[in-house]
């Protein structure tokens, strides 16, 4: 059997909204590639094929029970699918309380770019 790897640093910065050409420099940054002595090209590489299993996940992760239990398509150990749904339901610190008190319209939701721009958090993950 052969078990799904995620890293969840990379995850994050999936679920943050970042593209896998900004979760690459992001890592660059962090010396991902001193620490691994791995050749950016291949850093790159893999931060796109998680990315792309990240894409596939995100349906099953609208429906975090068929995660959880039900899916066969995706072999995750019990605490790994805890893991991913936590994380991609969290919510930002900065946003909710952008958000408190206000009265969420379909005018609120048509601002989020407002909210996302005041708070630093990409739209996607508002």
């Amino acid at each position: 059997m052969c078990l799904l790897a995620i890293d969840p640093e990379i995850y994050q910065l999936w679920v943050d909204g970042h593209s896998s050409s900004e979760a690459v420099n992001i890592l660059h940054q962090r010396g991902i590639c001193q620490q691994t002595n791995a050749p950016l090209e291949l850093v790159a590489s893999d931060i796109l094929d998680h990315y792309r299993t990240y894409a596939l996940l995100e349906k099953l992760l609208h429906t975090p029970t068929k995660l959880a239990s039900e899916q066969l398509a995706f072999q995750i150990e019990p605490q790994t699918s805890q893991m991913l749904i936590e994380m991609y339901y969290e919510f930002d610190d900065v946003v909710i309380r952008e958000l408190l008190g206000k009265k969420i319209t379909s005018k609120s939701r048509k601002n989020m770019d407002e909210v996302a721009e005041k708070t630093g958090i990409t739209l996607k993950s508002c």
